[in-house]
């Protein structure tokens, strides 16, 4: 019955949110051939790996028609899990985890969006304190209030795994507030919070080193702890759906990596023409570009970075049981290790 519960409400929250699911015509095809293949990508913002898809800069795999569905990020989301045709959709760490735990399996095909060590050997996965703070260490966090991105949110959870497993922090001790992300520095700064989360925009602009510091690079701890810090969106598809014809997902996917490189190679113009559609500073964007990566492999640093995280999930009560890693990530980058 919970189970059924759980997906009504999914398929109902993905009709009411359907209004953000666009399809980019052009890359519809009149032409029947022999797989037609539904691709679910984040539209928010500027997001560069458009451009060389609506410019056509890489041809699509022979006998093999991809259907770009643009969404947000909830929508992206709502829209695989409704799904039941083979879509390449998105899902994030923690959605893998609660659809596994309600009978929904997907196969993990590559990661969408993975954080990673800048140049600097930084993060952008931080906890924030203002520079006055009385904060001193990790442990004097207990009776404090720390502004999170949601008790469900992948960030969360990553943040909590370090605080668990290299800090050795006891959870209970500290307030956890849900707040809006946006909100987090002015919180801070108003002393309505002790700690919080914040936005790699905002981390990297010339404001932050004014007020603010960092207490806890959390990416950069799992990062020691793991060799790895763990992708926060992936690509998948159903997992009965998958077995059917791999190579065919497969392809779809080698064809959003060719057009990412593409971005990668041509990231000057690419970063240009977002400073000019946001007006965000040029220098600021492509320094946030070298923070995060897209559709490299999985490896098993990352299972066993995952096998703590979704015992931390447990832990906070987001999902009850962690999902099959060996099954889930069964893929073909692994499987050649």
């Amino acid at each position: 019955m919970k189970k059924l519960k759980n997906t009504i409400i999914i398929l109902l929250l993905a009709v009411t949110l359907f209004v953000g699911i666009n399809t980019l015509n052009s890359h519809l095809s009149n032409n029947s051939t022999e797989h037609q293949i539904d691709l679910v990508i984040t539209n928010v913002g500027f997001n560069p790996i458009f451009y060389p898809i609506e410019n056509n800069k890489i041809p699509m795999p022979k006998d093999i028609t991809i259907n770009i569905i643009t969404a947000g990020y909830s929508q992206a989301e709502l829209y695989t899990l409704a799904t039941d045709n083979g879509i390449v959709g998105i899902l994030s760490n923690v959605n893998i985890g609660k659809a596994y735990n309600n009978g929904l399996k997907y196969k993990i095909i590559a990661p969408y969006y993975r954080e990673g060590l800048g140049p600097d050997g930084r993060t952008m996965g931080q906890l924030i304190i203002k520079k006055d703070s009385d904060i001193n260490n990790l442990y004097d966090l207990y009776g404090k209030k720390i502004g999170i991105q949601g008790a469900a949110d992948g960030s969360t959870i990553a943040m909590k795994t370090a605080m668990r497993y290299k800090y050795n922090l006891d959870l209970s001790k500290i307030n956890f507030v849900a707040i809006e992300s946006e909100m987090a520095p002015l919180l801070l700064q108003k002393g309505e919070l002790d700690a919080a989360m914040f936005d790699s925009d905002y981390i990297l602009s010339t404001d932050f080193n004014e007020t603010f510091e960092t207490l806890m690079d959390f990416g950069a701890d799992l990062y020691e702890l793991y060799g790895t810090v763990p992708p926060a969106k992936f690509f998948v598809v159903r997992a009965d759906l998958y077995d059917e014809k791999p190579e065919v997902y497969e392809s779809v996917i080698e064809y959003f990596k060719e057009n990412y490189q593409w971005s990668l190679d041509n990231i000057e113009i690419i970063t240009q023409l977002e400073s000019d559609k946001s007006g965000d500073n040029y220098d600021t964007l492509i320094l946030k570009t070298k923070y995060a990566t897209r559709l490299d492999n999985i490896t098993q640093k990352d299972l066993d970075a995952y096998e703590a995280f979704y015992e931390t999930a447990i832990y906070s009560g987001v999902i009850e049981e962690i999902p099959n890693l060996n099954e889930l990530f069964t893929i073909p980058e692994l499987n050649n290790q």
